[in-house]
């Protein structure tokens, strides 16, 4: 393994040996963006290839760190770095757009962990392939600053979501402002049906993909967006553990959206927006407890509650709306 840092003082391109400290790193290597190509250098511009014709060189490193002495941003959406290292490090401000993925479109890869640390840093993350043949997924991606779009990606022949394990948002100082995350549709792994979990310390996370388990501690969670004529389908929740913030129940499903088990235990669980009120949604199970508020209350009366475990809180729902109460239920 050697270790490499980017010059950029030559011609811009990944694969140029004297744009680095040593030659280009190749497979299992560590490749450095620091500060000291800010004065003649630049970001890479040619090698950062798009997935029919992305580099192996730098589609398999142990470790691509951006350094927060690096401005320059990386690639562009039309050519996205295609890349999977083992750990994928952005601590740098501009923005950047990362195609986890290696040279085709039929290739499965990983990335195991993602690491997003700058509040100025504006990070595209895309998979090479994500359906049901091939997946490139992003197994652990950590939010600590920065504005990150786990994007859906049709720059070739493929259009996919980005298939990602595990999201955990964590803003550094527990600063709302420091970490937002949005999500497009299918930001999960296609090929296992393998949705995606969602883990909120703090900060805005909005999103039009299925999801598995969440837990909101704190902060905002806007769960469904108005996508005009093209709604989604299976718009659905695993599990929601709600311990605080606020969780904005809007999908946009052409099917009834369920959430199969809630626990509110603190915090606001809304669904009485006018956002895609015309769609019918349930929750199978519903607990709710002192500190809860759950807001069913959308003036369409269609939001259906299978179990219901009131343990204190405050439930509106609509006037007139019908309501099945069984007491003294374990």
């Amino acid at each position: 393994m050697a270790v490499t840092y980017w010059e950029g003082d030559t011609d811009g391109d990944w694969m140029t040996d004297t744009n680095w400290s040593g030659v280009h790193p190749a497979a299992d290597d560590v490749a450095i963006f620091d500060g000291r190509c800010g004065a003649t250098g630049s970001e890479p511009d040619e090698g950062l290839l798009d997935s029919e014709s992305g580099h192996v060189d730098h589609a398999t490193l142990d470790l691509l760190h951006v350094k927060d002495s690096y401005s320059q941003g990386m690639a562009t959406a039309a050519e996205p770095c295609c890349t999977s290292p083992d750990t994928l490090i952005i601590e740098g401000s501009g923005t950047y757009y990362f195609l986890c993925g290696v040279t085709d479109q039929s290739s499965d890869t990983t990335i195991a962990t993602t690491i997003i640390n700058n509040p100025d840093a504006i990070v595209y993350l895309y998979s090479n392939c994500n359906d049901g043949a091939n997946a490139a997924s992003y197994t652990n991606i950590y939010v600590l600053a920065g504005i990150v779009y786990l994007a859906y990606y049709s720059v070739d022949t493929a259009d996919q979501g980005t298939a990602v394990g595990n999201m955990y948002i964590a803003p550094r100082d527990n600063r709302s402002s420091n970490a937002t995350v949005t999500a497009e549709k299918d930001a999960y792994n296609v090929l296992t049906s393998t949705a995606m979990n969602v883990y909120m310390q703090n900060g805005t996370f909005t999103t039009d993909s299925q999801l598995g388990t969440i837990h909101l501690h704190d902060g905002t969670l806007n769960y469904g967006t108005d996508l005009a004529a093209a709604p989604e389908a299976d718009l659905n929740i695993t599990f929601l553990r709600q311990t605080g913030g606020t969780f904005n129940w809007y999908p946009d499903d052409s099917g009834t959206p369920t959430i199969t088990a809630a626990w509110v235990t603190n915090g606001t669980f809304d669904a009485s927006g006018t956002t895609n009120a015309d769609r019918a949604k349930t929750i199978t199970t519903l607990r709710m407890f002192n500190s809860a508020t759950v807001s069913l209350d959308n003036n369409k009366s269609n939001i259906t509650v299978t179990n219901l475990y009131k343990h204190g809180g405050t439930l509106n729902y609509d006037s007139g709306s019908k309501a099945a109460i069984t007491y003294n239920q374990p």
